[in-house]
């Protein structure tokens, strides 16, 4: 596995939240047209975008209900899900879902387990560096925002098996 520590660069777009520059680049330097990007709020990355509200999403629903109902394969899989923001001067009004999905035990173990059998690519900005049964970490960007604040993990997972149980 490789690491590589990188500046998250600075968010002018006014929606907080949105890829910097430096993330976008990132992204943008490995994905295919074949690429879904889940909890997508203003972004335009993927070519199918779902978020619960956002008017750039291609679908707007909530990402429960997508990965229940979903059932194509991509080759690149982009989540950015609310990470847990406790500062009370952040704004998150521009946030369909406020709260983040680390702490949504069941969500994550049905997340884990569609992304097993529709993902061969997970690129996943969080708080935390994920990781799924079947896949294997192939780099991580250690994202430094500078100051005092949180340091976001942008991690590759390749799958390298589909796992056979169901244990996620």
């Amino acid at each position: 596995m490789k690491c590589e520590a990188t500046g998250m660069g600075f968010d002018n777009t006014g929606y907080p939240g949105a890829f910097t520059p430096p993330i976008e680049a990132i992204i943008k330097s490995l994905i295919t047209e074949n690429t879904l990007h889940l909890f997508s709020g203003q972004s335009t990355i993927g070519k199918i975008r779902v978020d619960i509200e956002h008017p750039n999403a291609t679908l707007k629903m909530n990402v429960k209900d997508f990965i229940k109902e979903e059932t194509r394969d991509f080759d690149w899989v982009i989540l950015d899900p609310p990470y847990a923001i406790t500062r009370a001067d952040v704004k998150l009004d521009g946030y369909g879902i406020k709260g983040c999905i680390s702490s949504d035990v069941k969500f994550r173990r049905d997340l884990k387990y569609w992304l097993q059998r529709h993902a061969s690519n997970v690129l996943w900005l969080d708080t935390c560096a994920p990781m799924i049964k079947g896949f294997h970490r192939e780099k991580l960007w250690l994202v430094l925002p500078g100051g005092f604040y949180t340091v976001r993990v942008l991690s590759w997972l390749k799958r390298v098996s589909i796992p056979m149980e169901l244990n996620v």
